[in-house]
């Protein structure tokens, strides 16, 4: 298994309907469900998101996020960023509580 950064940038937050981000957060909470996004969020200025995946390969990854509401919309792009893991904080589930 490969390990991801995906950094989302909106292209323009004002076209973002209701029914499209319901979309993309069912869309994304059936990758989070499967295993494959360890941990999703906004970015600080609300300009996208950024998310921790795993898959077998950037071309699986990309293909997830090209099915991406927000990205079929033409609302999102992303950047995928591969990388390995060396350290893994032995408390990371309570790291991110809030």
């Amino acid at each position: 298994m490969k390990y991801f950064v995906i950094e989302g940038t909106l292209k323009n937050s004002d076209s973002i309907d209701e029914t499209t981000m319901n979309e993309h957060i069912a869309y994304s909470q059936k990758a989070a469900n499967a295993g494959l996004i360890l941990v999703s969020g906004l970015k600080g200025d609300f300009s996208g998101g950024l998310s921790i995946m795993k898959g077998n390969s950037i071309e699986e990854v990309e293909a997830y996020l090209s099915a991406d509401p927000l990205k079929i919309s033409g609302t999102q792009d992303y950047r995928v960023i591969e990388f390995e893991a060396h350290f893994i904080q032995p408390t990371a589930s309570e790291w991110f509580k809030k």
